[in-house]
């Protein structure tokens, strides 16, 4: 598939000389270096002790303590910002790879013959960190993570399959929600339609996105795992310090698992269960536990890391599982529903049963037959309204994208303000322990 032409390319219809690409107004460097002036001033005025307990902690909220979480969260970034950069920086491996794609972004900045040497290989790294960076956020932050395969994964390969459907072939782009490029009619057909397609070429047409994205979820498991071990090495060498992570975990299945609640006991039992069933088979278990839409995996991680599991056994099967088992499901599942054919046909005999045993008047199969007619219009429907002076459909899908965002972002910034408190407390009572 050739490569969509991304808006910054414009050197095919140049009118003035090759240049530098116009340099961003005053307003838009301001409004970029926001964030970094906050963060530094939040550094520099970060507090120095947080909440000894546990609820006092979860009240660090931007609501009710912006400054605060402002100021813990800004220690926590910069600290991370310097800890990979000096990693980088020292790893010959990480500097071959970093300074060549830092080189062929930065010269799409500029005009000159050279754009048509690195506009390709520009646009696979741009492929590349979208996709992968979107699974990333899905799974970082212990459940607090964004949704972004229902944002933009799983309607990305609706899309690609009704537009394989509708052209009956696979000549169009399908790189729409990438960077929100403005390409020229984004799943549109580029010749005349040319029959009905195969369901595996469509399944092939829709699956580097969605495995790029399935190992970015596997990435996105990394941190849990890395604090768990973090705390099992120095637990190791000083005996007297507890991982405080995994005790809260033992310790929330445990209150639970003496609930009064149904449900929760029943979560903490599966819970308890995953624990075990991963200390007894290590890889294997990591790897089961992966290849499904598994909620309960970001214990897997602390649990791995508190077992003494090694980074490239727990990663690589957190990898396979996740990127290429359980996401390549999810694709197939995907367009086999929204392909009139097999599935479809199962699932209809499957309802048909059922109405043999439910009220005529419930008529299941009609209902399931316009539930998938109506969800098809819906993407339909998107691509029609594009063609209006206003697209309200548009603007409210990038509603749901900027709150899902925000909410994202902010669950993110309280929990790791909450986290550095926490860490402050400790060390805290710690001095004063030996100070006694």
């Amino acid at each position: 598939q050739t490569p969509p032409r991304h808006p910054r390319y414009p050197h095919p219809r140049l009118t003035a000389p090759a240049t530098m690409v116009a340099v961003p107004s005053t307003n838009t460097l301001a409004l970029a270096s926001a964030p970094f002036l906050i963060i530094l001033i939040g550094y520099l005025a970060a507090p120095t002790d947080g909440p000894a307990s546990k609820q006092e902690r979860k009240k660090l909220t931007l609501l009710r303590a912006p400054f605060s979480v402002l100021g813990h969260f800004s220690v926590i970034a910069v600290d991370t910002l310097k800890y990979y950069l000096l990693v980088s920086l020292k790893s010959p491996l990480a500097m071959s790879i970093l300074l060549p794609v830092a080189g062929i972004y930065l010269s799409t900045f500029f005009e000159g013959k050279h754009l048509k040497y690195v506009e390709t290989p520009n646009f696979y790294i741009e492929l590349f960190v979208w996709w992968v960076g979107l699974g990333v956020l899905s799974s970082i932050g212990l459940g607090t993570g964004m949704h972004s395969g229902f944002l933009f994964t799983f309607p990305h390969v609706i899309f690609v399959t009704n537009a394989a459907q509708k052209c009956g072939h696979l000549d169009f782009p399908s790189y729409k929600n990438m960077w929100w490029m403005d390409n020229e009619e984004p799943f549109k057909c580029t010749v005349n339609p040319a029959g009905e397609v195969k369901f595996w070429d469509v399944v092939m047409k829709a699956m580097l996105p969605a495995v790029l994205w399935g190992c970015g979820t596997a990435v996105g498991e990394i941190p849990p795992y890395a604090v768990s071990l973090a705390a099992r090495k120095a637990r190791l060498k000083n005996n007297s310090f507890e991982d405080r992570q995994f005790e809260e975990l033992e310790h929330e299945i445990e209150e639970a698992e003496r609930g009064q609640n149904t449900l929760m006991r029943l979560k903490a039992k599966l819970e308890r269960w995953m624990v075990d069933f991963l200390k007894r088979n290590g890889f294997i278990g990591v790897l089961l536990m992966a290849a499904w839409p598994n909620a309960f995996f970001d214990l897997c991680g602390i649990c791995c890391g508190h077992f003494g599991m090694p980074f490239w056994k727990f990663f690589g099967a957190t990898l396979i599982g996740k990127g290429f088992i359980k996401v390549p499901m999810q694709v197939i599942v995907i367009v086999s529903v929204f392909v009139d054919g097999y599935l479809l046909e199962i699932i209809r005999a499957l309802i048909g049963k059922i109405t043999m045993i439910t009220p005529k008047d419930w008529d299941l199969i009609s209902r399931f037959n316009e539930a998938i007619d109506k969800y098809k219009k819906k993407f339909e429907n998107k691509e029609m309204a594009s063609q209006d002076n206003v697209n309200y459909a548009k603007m409210a899908w990038q509603c749901i994208l900027i709150v899902a965002i925000g909410f994202f972002i902010k669950s993110c910034i309280e929990q790791f303000a909450q986290q550095r408190a926490g860490e402050l407390a400790r060390r805290k009572k710690e001095k004063e322990a030996k100070r006694n």
